[in-house]
């Protein structure tokens, strides 16, 4: 347990766009059991590189206006849910390997926690998942803190 005075802890949350805002919103219940708790709500697009300090697609015709606008409406998004719910938080846009890029976030942030959704429903998910892993799956097997996985088999849209 922390002492009063120390620095609060932190909890990772990883989001996507489109992503239910039950992670986030579970994620906040358990920062407020957990107080004082700083939320870092983290979007790990793996369509990115970083080159010289600056994010860059790695397709360079691929990343448009669209892309900006996608993660400026998901920051906007996340933020107003959890601070509505009175989290002390903030957005990041990471790239890369989401489970590289959430766990070395978590060692940086001295985190007590990770919070992630499952995967979307459908075909293309389901194939994606195959591929790449499970990112809820990777996290639980490599991590030394705690990762809570939020069912959302019935929140996606169709």
């Amino acid at each position: 347990m922390q002492h009063p005075t120390a620095h609060p802890s932190s909890i990772i949350v990883g989001i996507i766009p489109g992503q239910p805002d039950r992670v986030i919103e579970k994620a906040c219940e358990m920062a407020a059991s957990m107080a004082p708790v700083k939320l870092h709500l983290v979007y790990v697009d793996p369509t990115l590189v970083k080159e010289d300090g600056h994010i860059e697609p790695l397709d360079p015709d691929s990343m448009g206006v669209t892309e900006r606008d996608n993660s400026k409406q998901l920051s906007e998004h996340a933020l107003k849910i959890a601070r509505g719910a009175g989290a002390d938080a903030d957005y990041h846009l990471l790239v890369g390997d989401p489970v590289k890029e959430l766990a070395e976030f978590a060692r940086e942030h001295d985190a007590v926690m990770i919070v992630v959704g499952t995967r979307e429903r459908g075909a293309l998910a389901a194939l994606q998942e195959w591929v790449n892993g499970s990112v809820s799956v990777r996290l639980a097997h490599t991590q030394h803190i705690a990762v809570l996985t939020v069912p959302l088999a019935d929140e996606y849209d169709d």
